[in-house]
């Protein structure tokens, strides 16, 4: 390890001053960093979301962010002391890692706030067994790197950034797509709605990646400073290096003094016995060392029974009531099992009216009607549809028009055929729904009916068709059912 090449200058920091050069690093490697991180995240989470589904897609992801973070500790760890660090070899470095580290990390030391600080022990320093157990030791001597505090400080980030960035994505949506309905409705959420909220989650875990993986080997560099003194020796080559000439000429000149020595020493021989006995005459002094006597209780009932009196009975009672207590303890505990048992196969009903009560079935259910078609306020929706989308086509409000045709119609197929709409739904995915459950000719009419919508609403269009033709055509639809209905 060559200190000289590191790029930042290894003095003593605090937890806050190793976070703030934590920053600094990251900035300026930020792009591969992310890139590494983006590389792995992103396949897993398509191939997860196609093969699970989207919500499993985002949980995977999240479970294997130890092993994602790999790729970035090795990057980290080239740059630092200015070595030449390449994406693709930072990405094989997986490879080199051990199956057990990889599965204790994933299980057993998954939530440990630590595993930043740590991970450079298994994978630089490459250490095993007793080894690696009093290396972390070591670590954790004398200081704390509060990477509890790092951790709480990186998972806040992601949750201010993934709220940032959805807040983003809201403001560019058109006003006329909805995303009230998919909020309160998150189970029945579309699909499109899922898949964006997990990718914003993953692209905001990314973001923060690089910082939490470079503040915790910042944190384990400064610790190895204070343990190891690498600015003393850095400071010492330094002057190694400014001094050598130096250095040199004082040496010839402490050779030259050291020929005029005589070669004998003047010194006395020290006998060691006799230190010893100064030593132990010096501690045995009452001014020397200041003594205090305590009293201890003995509790060796067995030996001073003879001096004070036989008092083995009294602890053999309490030896007999802790057995008691204890044996009593477990009686109950076998008679609570056997009572929980017993309502369980004989009072069935106790444990039935705890459960939740069940959604009635064959409940009317409201109306909905998506919000691309909401151009009018529910408080001036006719009670006549049909005569008043004849009034507004007669007005050349075509617009107006078809929305009081789409309005008639939704509440139709939700009434008849048990379509379920949602506000969040644009136009493919009410007729993929509705086509679902209705017969081929009405299939043919909402057909008609939401290209009509399309051509005249997105794209500002004058309707080549007889709109009185379509008229016809949803009330022969409608009454058409409503016999079907009457006659059943």
């Amino acid at each position: 390890m060559e200190l000289n090449r590191l790029s930042f200058n290894p003095r003593k920091r605090g937890a806050y001053e190793t976070f703030d050069l934590t920053v600094l690093l990251t900035k300026q490697h930020f792009l591969p960093l992310f890139s590494l991180y983006i590389c792995l995240a992103v396949p897993v989470f398509i191939l997860a979301g196609v093969l699970f589904g989207w919500s499993w897609s985002a949980f995977i992801v999240w479970f294997l962010k130890p092993l994602f973070e790999r790729p970035i500790l090795d990057y980290m760890s080239k740059v630092v002391f200015n070595q030449q660090a390449t994406i693709s070899s930072s990405l094989k470095s997986i490879l080199k890692l051990q199956v057990g580290d990889i599965f204790i990390n994933l299980t057993l030391y998954r939530l440990n706030p630590n595993r930043a600080f740590l991970a450079p022990v298994t994978q630089l320093e490459r250490l095993e067994g007793g080894h690696k157990k009093m290396r972390k030791q070591v670590l954790f001597a004398t200081s704390k790197p509060k990477q509890t505090l790092w951790m709480m400080f990186c998972v806040h980030f992601e949750f201010i950034l993934m709220l940032g960035i959805s807040a983003i994505l809201f403001t560019l949506m058109p006003t006329s797509l909805s995303l009230e309905e998919p909020l309160y409705q998150i189970l029945e959420s579309p699909l499109w709605m899922e898949i964006a909220f997990n990718s914003v989650y993953v692209l905001s875990v990314a973001l923060v990646a690089p910082l939490f993986v470079t503040g915790g080997f910042l944190a384990y560099l400064h610790r190895r400073i204070d343990l190891e003194g690498w600015d003393i020796e850095l400071t010492f080559k330094n002057m190694r290096a400014r001094l050598s000439n130096l250095l040199s000429s004082a040496c010839l000149v402490f050779t030259c003094c050291l020929v005029t020595v005589p070669s004998k020493t003047m010194a006395e021989p020290i006998d060691k016995l006799i230190i010893k006995e100064q030593v132990s005459t010096l501690y045995a002094q009452d001014n020397v060392i200041e003594k205090k006597t305590t009293w201890v209780p003995n509790f060796d009932l067995e030996k001073n029974s003879s001096a004070d009196g036989d008092y083995r009975w009294f602890a053999n009672f309490f030896k007999s009531l802790g057995n008691f207590l204890s044996y009593f303890i477990w009686l109950l505990i076998v008679l609570l099992v056997l009572w929980l048992v017993y309502l369980l196969v004989k009072k069935r009903g106790f444990f039935l009216a705890l459960e939740l009560p069940k959604k009635q079935k064959n409940q009317p259910r409201e109306h909905m009607i998506p919000s691309m078609f909401t151009d009018i306020k529910p408080q001036d929706i006719p009670e006549d549809l049909i005569a008043a989308a004849r009034s507004a086509y007669q007005e050349s409000n075509q617009r107006l028009a078809l929305a009081y045709l789409l309005h008639y119609s939704l509440r139709w197929v939700q009434g008849t055929h048990q379509v379920e709409l949602h506000r969040s739904m644009t136009e493919t995915e009410c007729k993929s729904a509705i086509d679902a459950k209705v017969t081929e000719q009405s299939k043919d009419v909402f057909t008609q009916l939401f290209s009509a919508w399309v051509k005249v609403a997105w794209g500002h269009q004058s309707l080549n068709f007889d709109f009185n033709v379509l008229i016809a055509q949803i009330e022969a639809m409608t009454s058409a059912s409503k016999e079907q209905i009457n006659e059943a």
